[in-house]
């Protein structure tokens, strides 16, 4: 009796990312990165830079270049380390705002399945999680590399 009161407890008391299989965690550096983000309210531009997380300058965790010159997409790319990228993809992750998860279009982007949703530990949520922390946008890599991609300046 005993011993279930004391895993019941311990169960109650970790924190979910100790709960979490060591393969569903993003990587302390990852976490770090995509906490720093500021909130976005609008989809449209890190939708059509996407191609650009392929770009032969961009970095894992650098912010998203843009293939639209006076656009500056508050995004950043992840080669891996972002629980459920599937081989061969790369993620553009964003923190959205309520408004934007509000957005019939959002929910739209999201049901074609381009899109996953992110808890704060990134590890990934059901499409119709309420309020995720963040999105993701999956980008399979294009047959030729991304033309007109222009790396953001620094923060």
């Amino acid at each position: 009796m005993r011993r279930v009161l004391a895993l019941a407890f311990c169960a109650i008391a970790a924190p979910a990312a100790a709960v979490l299989p060591a393969a569903a965690q993003a990587p302390a550096e990852a976490r770090d990165a995509v906490h720093r983000l500021t909130a976005t309210a609008a989809l449209e531009a890190s939708l059509r830079a996407a191609s650009c997380a392929f770009a032969p300058f961009t970095r894992h965790l650098d912010r998203l270049p843009s293939n639209v010159p006076w656009a500056q997409p508050v995004a950043i790319v992840m080669f891996d380390g972002l629980p459920g990228l599937p081989d061969g993809h790369r993620a553009v992750v964003l923190r959205p705002t309520r408004e934007l998860l509000a957005r019939a279009a959002t929910r739209e982007v999201i049901a074609q399945g381009s899109v996953s949703l992110h808890a704060t530990d990134l590890s990934p949520l059901s499409a119709d999680a309420p309020a995720p922390a963040f999105l993701a946008l999956l980008v399979a890599q294009p047959s030729t590399p991304p033309e007109g991609c222009v790396a953001q300046p620094p923060r």
